[in-house]
């Protein structure tokens, strides 16, 4: 009946018959092309308007980004469980205030690959890949995973200033949520959301204090504070690396060079630590 209307609207003399399979339109051959083109230019006007683009492809290296990331905090938990070279890693590098306060910096660092048991491992493994590789759509992967170290250990950093001198703690989950963080701002300021919708240009930040709220809360184990101080040390990070172009320079050899230097971090605070 659509079909039927364009031609008619167009002019285009036609009669309809029902045939075995359905309804046909019937037109003089003579004007054959012409009721084609006709429909077909009504079927492209009908078809949906293109998406919202696509994000920026995964950059190169996410790969060796999202490796290094399980290979470091798989060892280390796997030192931590089986006291490797007679080390108690739990206690060398846990977040432990008054140790840190008293100028053991390197813990703020050394307590993001500690974990208290596998399923604890297991969730920041899993949501750790997940906001790397989205920041690295964002930042490139060297840069990414770079800021998230940055950002969970300045969590466990402010983290030590709000806690009691006793107080330890232990995961990745800090800087999970850093990276949060730093995907929210990144979304929020980065140029990538151009909407006229006020509720669409705020959703990255709404979004990320909802998987806050969600996924930040648990058993009475889990440190809620370095919870929100790592989401707000990643909100402060992603404004600076938003607003201050020269923090985010292109090229695989930055990246690689913020890999490396990542790398470099964890291993001299480990290095220190034991």
């Amino acid at each position: 009946m659509e079909h039927a209307l364009v031609l008619e609207a167009m002019g285009i003399g036609f009669t309809a018959q029902r045939t075995w399979w359905g309804w046909s339109l019937m037109v003089d051959e003579r004007v054959e092309e012409q009721a084609r083109l006709q429909l077909d230019l009504y079927q492209q006007e009908q078809n949906p308007p293109p998406g919202l683009p696509d994000g920026p492809a995964l950059p190169r290296g996410v790969e060796l980004g999202v490796f290094a990331y399980f290979t470091i905090l798989l060892a280390v938990f796997y030192f931590q469980g089986t006291h490797s070279f007679g080390i108690d890693w739990t206690a060398a590098g846990r977040v432990d205030v008054a140790a840190i306060l008293d100028g053991e910096y390197w813990r703020t660092i050394t307590a993001l690959t500690l974990h208290r048991d596998f399923w604890h491992l297991s969730g920041n493994l899993a949501f750790g890949v997940l906001f790397g590789v989205m920041l690295s759509r964002q930042l490139g992967s060297g840069l990414a995973w770079l800021a998230i170290l940055l950002a969970g250990a300045s969590g466990n950093g402010m983290n030590v200033l709000i806690q009691r001198p006793g107080h330890l703690s232990i995961g990745a989950s800090t800087a999970v949520f850093a990276a949060l963080g730093l995907l929210a701002t990144c979304s929020f300021l980065g140029g990538r959301l151009h909407r006229d919708n006020w509720a669409r240009r705020w959703a990255p930040i709404v979004g990320g204090l909802w998987l806050l709220t969600w996924l930040g809360t648990g058993d009475a184990q889990t440190d809620i504070v370095a919870h929100v101080t790592g989401f707000v040390a990643g909100l402060i990070l992603g404004t600076a690396l938003s607003l201050v172009p020269v923090l985010r320079p292109d090229g695989a050899v930055m990246q690689w060079t913020a890999g490396l230097i990542a790398i470099s971090a964890i291993a001299g605070c480990w290095a220190r630590a034991i």
